[in-house]
């Protein structure tokens, strides 16, 4: 046999899945070519598995359609006309262009859209190390429907996701009493990672709980489900708590130790009572109430024991807990009216809250999916609420494996004594490019992300922000709706044909090892944003390709000696373990009061000091009241992440088309029936496609899995449909959200619709 008809194996990892699963892949190579992937092995047999998406890794890399070659634009954008130039040309144009925009408007006028690093870390490295030497603009893609979860978590518990705080009560040896799943569908979006161990702790007697506006593959598996409205989710969890402070259920002392419960707050302002508004000497210090000498004392001071109930008056300042002012809102919502809020009944809600109270431990899972609405940040502190006072927050630390941290840094912000990039929210690149605000963004690099499919209010994208752009750049594998508006379009790798780092999934590390070349005249993101950095002047920068980059990324004691060459010998490693010694350290949480924040006294300005009930923006909540009657939901698809995979053959014979789920009461009053061909419609955009009828959604709602591309529907698309409005807190906390699943429709049969 030649050497070329052997097959050699090749261990690497698929980043398809936004970091969530990160499947390891065994791939089989004959030749210089990929004929066979199946599961790569686990240092434990039980986590070797792989996903649709990723058995069909080779119709991507191998597809047809892939761009080969860098081209320009010769027709106008959008209509997909391009000629071909080489990689030359193309890095010749693009830094001419970016020195002619800099010079006009400033170096922060040229803005890199990336994808999330999930995806990837050094691809996504190498570009925000251009940005950062440039001093040019990262526009940050948090805010694509993933940055309300980390508002409201970054209020709450100081940290930019919660997961730290609910997950280890899933990972084995833990088992809980109880997993509630609220907001999310992980038999879909997290089928190998989270979805597992859910099942795992149900096999061992776990009861599990689902609330979603849709009858999800995860809610067929419930043992309860609860329907709700979409954007209702603090009603619900203040009719839950209205139940658990009545029947006394909360956990005292883990309030009092680990939240800021017992904290005074001044009734006059809303602020936290401290030591400076008594004359004290520790005058930062906040003030609790000590119900033995029944006096004010300084928070934290030994053998205190601190009131969570009644109203002070301390110096003449009138004040109550926080925990007080928590149960004063809750009581506002007894079950009946927590059921009108939600569409979920007083019984269920009543139900799910006695059976949290009589349980030891329960998972809280939840992911973006339940803070992709207006006021989605204020879903997530009311989620973490109920889990706070019920004692289901992980506040220590014994045993187990520690997390990864990447050295960041050298890409973040490169030359340490010169300012690095400027930062925009996804959002608000809109107005920046629309009207100059807060400055000017004239040319977008686009790179592992479909923008103007996957973005919010896609008609504006296209007639009002594309537009005023003088150069728009696409790095992708797939003539995508949005490489149809490149100027310039550049062919880049399948994950098969680069190496990267991937520091997923928990407990794990691995390398994305190269298994091929690159295909055609396609290069590495590395590759391309060298090219780039080469001709502005940043070559030495950019040394040692991707290999060099992983390098650099993994220089953190964190790792433990876990190197790119060790994982090239034995596949995916665990991460450093802290053996079980007997003790608990507690979490240090970065919130200013170092307690988890169930009363945030930095949004006092905003009315939202307390995770309140705010009506959606859009959604309707109380049925007849609106011009649109529907709220519109974008569910996830087992057959796609976000618009990848949408082309791909073997999926679309599962999956050919997008529908829109309605539920028979709302098709009934429309005279639609399944398989009709219905119009989508708001004051922004129409979109057509087929009509699914079904119970899986709740009445008054409908839902478009995301990801279809436009092409791919008679009109329109699911984002041509939302809106871009900026939600102010988010703003304030950290950066504005996409409200997905916050927007108003009314759905018409095409025959009506044509009259």
């Amino acid at each position: 046999m030649s050497e070329r008809d052997k097959v050699r194996l090749v261990r690497t990892a698929c980043p398809a899945h936004c970091g969530i699963d990160c499947c390891g892949i065994l791939a089989h190579v004959k030749g210089d070519r990929v004929i066979k992937v199946e599961p790569g092995d686990f240092p434990d047999p039980r986590d070797r598995r792989i996903c649709l998406r990723g058995l069909s890794s080779l119709e991507i890399t191998y597809h047809p359609d892939r761009l080969k070659y860098p081209m320009k634009r010769v027709g106008e954008r959008g209509e997909g006309k391009f000629e071909r130039i080489s990689w030359d040309e193309a890095f010749d144009i693009i830094a001419t262009k970016f020195r002619e925009i800099a010079g006009k408007y400033g170096w922060r006028a040229i803005g890199w859209v990336l994808g999330g690093p999930g995806a990837g870390t050094t691809k996504f490295g190498a570009y925000l190390r251009l940005a950062s030497l440039t001093q040019s603009t990262r526009v940050s893609a948090w805010g694509y429907g993933d940055a309300g979860l980390p508002c409201g978590s970054r209020v709450l518990f100081g940290t930019h996701l919660p997961f730290t705080f609910f997950l280890p009560y899933l990972i084995p040896p833990s088992v809980p009493d109880l997993v509630v799943v609220w907001g999310s569908n992980p038999a879909e979006s997290q089928p190998l990672f989270m979805m597992r161990k859910i099942m795992d702790a149900k096999e061992k007697g776990a009861q599990l709980v689902v609330i979603d506006p849709r009858y999800t593959v995860t809610a067929s598996k419930a043992d309860e489900y609860l329907g709700i409205k979409p954007g209702t989710d603090p009603a619900l969890a203040l009719g839950l708590m209205h139940v658990i402070f009545k029947k006394g259920f909360q956990d005292d002392d883990f309030i009092q130790r680990y939240t800021v419960g017992p904290f005074l707050v001044r009734t006059d302002n809303g602020k936290f009572l401290r030591g400076k508004d008594l004359g004290w000497k520790e005058a930062e210090n906040y003030i609790i109430w000590d119900t033995i000498l029944n006096s004010p004392q300084i928070s934290g001071a030994t053998e205190v024991k601190s009131a969570l109930k009644g109203a002070y008056t301390v110096n003449g300042i009138e004040c109550k807990p926080s925990f007080q002012l928590l149960k004063e809102l809750a009581e506002q919502y007894p079950p009946e009216k927590a059921s009108e809020i939600t569409g979920i009944s007083a019984e269920l809600i009543e139900k799910l809250a006695e059976r949290m109270g009589s349980v030891e431990t329960i998972a809280f899972v939840t992911h973006m999916g339940l803070a992709r609405t207006h006021h989605g940040d204020i879903s997530a502190r009311a989620l973490g609420t109920v889990a706070a006072v019920t004692g289901n927050v992980n506040t220590t630390f014994g045993s187990g494996h520690l997390p990864a941290v990447l050295n960041w840094q050298p890409f973040l912000h490169t030359i340490p004594e010169k300012p690095s990039y400027h930062r925009l929210g996804i959002l608000q690149l809109y107005d920046a490019v629309i009207k100059g605000k807060p400055w000017p963004i004239k040319a977008v690099w686009f790179a592992f992300i479909n923008f103007v499919n996957q973005c919010a209010n896609s008609g504006k994208i296209i007639n009002e922000v594309f537009p005023n752009l003088e150069l728009i750049v696409t790095a992708d594998m797939f003539m995508t709706p949005t490489a149809r508006y490149a100027d310039i379009l550049l062919p880049a790798c399948s994950f098969l044909e680069f190496s990267d780092f991937l520091p997923h999934p928990y407990p794990y590390v691995q390398l994305q090892q190269k298994v091929i070349e690159p295909l055609y005249e396609s290069k590495s993101d590395v590759d391309i944003a060298t090219g780039v950095a080469k001709r502005l002047g940043f070559a030495e920068y950019f040394k040692g390709g991707e290999e060099g980059f992983i390098d650099l990324i993994m220089q953190h004691p964190s790792l433990g000696g876990i190197t790119r060459e060790k994982l090239k010998e034995q596949g995916a490693m665990n991460l450093p373990f802290m053996p079980d010694t007997g003790q608990k350290f507690d979490i240090q949480l970065p919130t200013p009061s170092g307690k988890i924040e169930i009363y945030a006294e930095q949004l006092v300005e905003f009315g939202q000091v307390l995770p309140v009930y705010l009506p959606p923006l859009e959604a309707p909540v109380k049925p007849g009241r609106e011009k649109y009657h529907l709220a519109f939901v974008q569910g996830h698809s087992r057959f796609r992440t976000h618009s990848m995979f949408a082309n791909v053959p073997s999926l679309l014979e599962m999956n050919p088309e997008p529908v829109v789920e309605i539920n028979p009461i709302d098709a009934k009053k429309r005279n639609i029936s399944d398989n009709d061909i219905v119009t989508v419609f708001n004051d922004r955009a129409r979109t057509t496609l087929r009509a699914r009828v079904t119970e899986g959604v709740r009445p008054g709602v409908i839902n478009i899995t995301e990801g279809w591309w436009l092409e791919q529907f008679g009109e329109g698309s699911v984002n041509h449909l939302t809106h871009d409005v900026i939600n102010p807190v988010h703003e304030f906390v950290y950066e504005p959200n996409m409200s997905m699943n916050d927007v108003a429709v009314e759905v018409e049969k095409q025959e009506e619709a044509e009259k």
